[in-house]
């Protein structure tokens, strides 16, 4: 329906079991064993066709000849049960489709470094036992998985399950579990908020009500200053060749990382929350196209912020989120929005210290003044506007 959208949603759990380890293992190799068969002889496998609308020769699978020659081996040689054996194969041919299709180098591009699985909704199912939560896999058995939260559960109640893709990290099995629904795209109206994103903070509000978040970019930037590039330097050159001061250095990345992953899914929730809870129903966005291209001509230190703040996955983020609870969300240019005078309308203003000087007698802060004008623009824009 062109009023609707498909929403997936996506739950992680951890998991120690040396069994389900050793299926994720088995599964990796079988499809690296697949991918390098068929990419050996893909005429075997499928036909070539030329596709008039990409004018391009494209290669076309047979499922019936790659399920022909590798269920059985897959079922046989690496201990595969069998849906396992039936999703390693249409992940396979998805890849090959993807070498051989894009251009790609066969022997170059196609390295499958990760160990993960993959499976349907049919090949799995969660159960929750009082305290306990039981993965039931097909063919396979039960495995209890600790350390979860029920409450998660409950946020995806109404969802459809979907797939649930198995990683193999530091010997414990990460669970992705994902939930699928169709939502209404609802309709924008005056009754808007506005989101003002800045590297110290992020602004909710309009000419009634304003709320802020702190960002974590000091954080971002210390561990970048006093960590990485301290390790860095301490070993100079030699840092890439030893391979206890890279994982150091690839564990506070992946720290930067969690910080901001954490940052822009709770802001997120909160921002809709509140629009929700005041009676709002549409949310304000800049639209930042073009951002990147005014982010290749600033200094070093400048680039990375941007790079660190992450405001494309925070607004998209925001967007699910409101999508979710049946918010509209619109994009406006967020030209001059925090030099332009809410009040006269007028650009001949002074921003000093974070703080907007008027010649009408207007004082405010540059972030308050930018939510005002972007909902103000969007009211222009339904013809409300004052």
């Amino acid at each position: 329906m062109g009023n609707e959208v498909n929403l997936t949603g996506v739950m992680e759990m951890t998991v120690r079991s040396e069994p389900l380890a050793q299926l994720v293992r088995n599964y990796t190799n079988g499809l690296r064993f697949v991918v390098s068969e068929i990419l050996r002889e893909p005429s075997e496998y499928g036909r070539w066709r030329y596709v008039k609308r990409a004018k391009k020769i494209k290669w076309e699978h047979d499922l019936k000849a790659v399920h022909h020659k590798f269920y059985q081996i897959l079922k046989d040689d690496f201990d595969l049960p069998p849906k396992f054996a039936i999703a390693c194969q249409k992940e396979a041919v998805a890849i090959v489709k993807s070498v051989l299709n894009n251009g790609e180098n066969r022997e170059n591009k196609c390295v499958i470094k990760s160990y993960r699985a993959r499976c349907d909704y049919q090949t799995y199912s969660i159960e929750v036992r009082g305290d306990k939560c039981i993965l039931k896999l097909r063919n396979f058995g039960e495995i209890e998985v600790t350390g979860f939260n029920p409450k998660w559960f409950d946020e995806f109640r109404d969802w459809a399950p979907g797939d649930l893709i198995m990683k193999l990290e530091k010997g414990a099995v990460k669970l992705l579990i994902t939930f699928k629904k169709t939502v209404k795209i609802a309709d924008p109206s005056e009754r808007a908020v506005a989101v003002d994103l800045n590297f110290n903070e992020v602004v909710i509000g309009n000419r009634e009500f304003e709320e802020r978040f702190k960002t974590p970019m000091q954080k971002i930037v210390h561990i970048k200053r006093n960590h990485i590039e301290r390790t860095q330097k301490k070993y100079n050159k030699q840092w890439r060749h030893l391979k206890g001061v890279r994982r150091a250095i690839s564990r506070w990345w992946k720290r930067i990382s969690n910080i901001t992953d954490n940052f822009v899914k709770q802001v997120s929730k909160r921002i809709v929350e509140i629009s929700k809870k005041s009676g709002y129903d549409t949310i304000v966005l800049e639209d930042l196209n073009g951002l990147k291209e005014e982010q290749a001509k600033m200094k070093r230190p400048w680039r990375e912020r941007f790079t660190f703040f992450a405001y494309r996955k925070l607004q998209n983020w925001i967007e699910w989120q409101a999508k979710k609870k049946g918010l509209a969300v619109i994009y406006i240019n967020p030209a001059n929005s925090s030099r332009t005078c809410p009040e006269c309308k007028s650009t001949d203003t002074v921003v000093k210290n974070r703080v907007l000087k008027c010649k009408c007698g207007l004082r405010m802060d540059k972030d308050s003044v930018a939510v005002i004008n972007l909902v103000d623009k969007w009211l222009n824009v339904l013809g409300c506007g004052v």
